[in-house]
C-alpha cells in the first residue's frame, strides 16, 4: 500500500510540474507580445512567479491563480516591472510600470 501511495505521489508532482512550466511559457508568450506592442525590450526573456493559489473562474471551476513578474526596457538602461495574471491557462491581466493595464 505504501508503494501505490509513494506512486501515486509522484504522478501528481509530475502532473503539477508540467502544469507549472505551460503556464509558464505562456506567460512568457504574453509577456513578450506585450512588450512587443508597447515597443519595449523584453528582459532575459523570462518570468518568475510571485504567487500562487486557487480561485473559480467565471464557469465556478477551480482553476490556479498564478501572478508572474518580468522585467523590462524602453531605453537600454533602466529597468521596469511588469506582471502576468493567469486562472488556469488564460492570461486576465498584463500590467507594465510605465502603462495601463491591459485586462483580457
Amino acid at each position: 500500500m505504501f508503494e501505490l501511495s509513494m506512486i501515486f505521489g509522484v504522478v501528481l508532482i509530475v502532473l503539477y510540474w508540467q502544469a507549472s512550466m505551460r503556464a509558464k511559457e505562456l506567460a512568457v508568450r504574453a509577456a513578450s507580445q506585450e512588450s512587443q506592442r508597447c515597443e519595449v525590450q523584453l528582459l532575459d526573456q523570462t518570468v518568475h512567479q510571485l504567487k500562487i493559489s486557487l480561485s473559480r473562474d467565471q464557469n465556478k471551476q477551480w482553476r490556479v491563480w498564478r501572478e508572474f513578474q518580468f522585467e523590462y526596457t524602453d531605453d537600454g538602461e533602466s529597468r521596469f516591472k511588469g506582471r502576468v495574471t493567469m486562472l488556469g491557462s488564460r492570461v486576465l491581466r498584463i500590467a507594465m510600470e510605465t502603462f495601463n493595464p491591459v485586462i483580457h
